[in-house]
């Protein structure tokens, strides 16, 4: 799949998720105040090396639905964007509704560098819509931007304000629609080959079949389409706490 993908279409991406590798020691991450300490392990301590077998889907949108109700509320540094967004993107963000903004809990906006005007865009754990408002503003009114989530606690913000969006920027050019990303296939709304542009903000990293959303973009992108994402990623062993840790998977 992955040889396959990368000579149809593109990927531009902030990290890599996909290889997580064995090595000769493992380093566990522990919450704490201020950021993340790592504890080193030998080799022979260490647990198996990581596969999303546990279901996880149930507690992420739990505790993104309920347990989090601005980004202030998380616990952790491990999704947070580091750096300044470029001025164009900061306009865009200003013009977007408070409360979405609020409820932003990526770490990091990939796009393009070209212009934007008039193309279809998806956007894959979409949220609360901020992406989404940003996409919007960069695509104009010829354009299309669609946003899934699995979360209704967070569409329901992001429904709920699409009437001041479309006043404050002239025209109404989203949707909305839940869903789960390894079950694209499942909604009805996605048409194959009619997206130019897939966006996912920290969001793949939960999916338990990376595989199965990967495909399902090649699917929905159009011929020479491009896939732009940001993630964390894996490259040692993950101990058993750190796998039943809720809040480490929510964040």
């Amino acid at each position: 799949l992955i040889e396959k993908t990368y000579h149809t279409m593109r990927f531009s991406t902030a990290v890599t998720l996909l290889s997580l590798v064995g090595t000769s020691c493992a380093f566990v991450p522990v919450r704490r105040l201020g950021g993340v300490k790592t504890t080193r392990l030998n080799a022979a301590d260490a647990p198996p090396l990581f596969v999303d077998e546990t279901s996880i889907n149930k507690q992420v949108s739990e505790y993104y639905g309920k347990t989090l109700e601005t980004s202030d509320d998380l616990l952790t540094n491990a999704c947070c964007t580091a750096g300044a967004p470029p001025d164009h993107i900061q306009e865009a963000i200003n013009n977007i509704d408070p409360t979405v903004r609020a409820k932003y809990y990526g770490c990091g906006l990939c796009l393009p560098q070209y212009d934007m005007e008039g193309l279809h865009v998806l956007d894959l754990g979409c949220g609360a819509g901020r992406d989404v408002y940003i996409a919007s503003q960069l695509v104009g009114p010829s354009g299309r931007v669609v946003g899934i989530d699995m979360t209704p606690e967070q569409l329901d913000v992001a429904k709920d304000t699409m009437g001041y969006h479309e006043e404050k920027f002239g025209y109404s050019n989203v949707e909305f629609h839940q869903g789960l990303l390894e079950k694209l296939d499942e909604i009805p709304e996605l048409e194959a080959g009619s997206f130019d542009l897939i966006i996912s903000n920290c969001v793949i990293n939960l999916c338990e079949d990376k595989a199965a959303v990967l495909s399902h973009c090649l699917n929905l992108l159009k011929p020479g389409g491009e896939l732009y994402f940001s993630d964390v990623y894996a490259s040692r062993r993950v101990p058993q706490s750190l796998q039943d840790d809720q809040v480490m998977w929510g964040e």
